[in-house]
């Protein structure tokens, strides 16, 4: 599966189960898969496949795959994003962070917001009467897409990547960089804004891993067969594997975390993020 849009990235009938688990802590949900301190930092939900590390970065309304983790050191933020599996996020990165319309009377969120996407301003009496009144629309930053970061990616500290990005599978992002436009998979980018410099690997080389789908399956009964740091041969023993059928879909349990009144909520999902 290619990370080519958002959208197409996920499974798309997966339906929650009548299982919700409240009052979980740090503990408990580190027992399901997912390290993640300081409920404050999360905010709406996020949905995880088992394994992920989030640790006690700032995340939005985001999903996140199987392996991927966030850089404990430095403080990210994560908006409104989809990570594959396997995705590395450095110290210290934005991604997906909300923007705000240029072509309006104004830009400020009075005029395109609503009070519950900013509740601690509109809580304030002068900001009220600004807000939008009731039924007054869907809002312009409920329209906004998604951020969406391929399986394997890497993003290099201290990088920011614009909302509505798709990072292709394999790519890496050079530290401090920021990503503006989409880029492609098993390519290297850096820079203000960052630019394609070189590819990781030659064409028929990636053509051989977009086709394999590695992050599809579990990998860890094979581990001793292969060296990791040799490519073409270790893509080989897969390809191999693959083809007589030996390989396993990786299908991790899946779930959704929310703060709730004491602690964590969790739901269960029918079904893995990622086929």
């Amino acid at each position: 599966m290619m990370l080519s849009r958002c959208r197409d990235s996920a499974a798309t009938a997966n339906e929650w189960h009548m299982n919700t688990t409240t009052s979980l802590d740090d503990r408990d949900l580190a027992a399901h898969g997912l390290v993640l301190h300081e409920p404050s930092l999360l905010k709406g939900s996020l949905t995880f496949e088992r394994p992920a590390w989030v640790f006690a970065h700032r995340v939005k309304a985001s999903s996140i795959g199987a392996f991927s983790y966030l850089n404990a050191s430095g403080t990210t933020s994560v908006y409104r994003a989809r990570l594959g599996r396997y995705v590395q996020i450095a110290e210290s990165c934005i991604i997906g962070p909300p923007e705000h319309p240029m072509d309006w009377f104004s830009n400020h969120p009075f005029a395109f917001t609503r009070p519950e996407h900013m509740p601690a301003m509109y809580a304030q009496e002068d900001f009220a009467r600004l807000a939008p009144e009731s039924g007054s629309g869907p809002a312009w930053a409920e329209g906004e897409s998604e951020t969406c970061l391929g399986h394997e990616a890497y993003i290099g500290a201290g990088s920011l990547v614009k909302r509505g990005v798709t990072i292709g599978n394999g790519a890496v992002i050079g530290a401090r960089s920021v990503v503006t436009r989409d880029i492609p998979p098993y390519t290297v980018a850096v820079g203000s804004p960052a630019r394609v410099i070189r590819d990781r690997f030659a064409a028929p080389l990636v053509e051989r891993l977009q086709a394999l789908q590695w992050w599809r399956y579990d990998l860890a009964p094979w581990k001793k067969q292969v060296d990791f740091s040799q490519v073409e041969a270790t893509l080989a023993f897969f390809e191999e594997r693959a083809a007589s059928g030996d390989l396993t879909l990786l299908k991790p349990p899946t779930y959704r975390v929310s703060t709730a009144t004491r602690g964590y909520a969790l739901e269960t999902l029918d079904s893995p993020l990622f086929d």
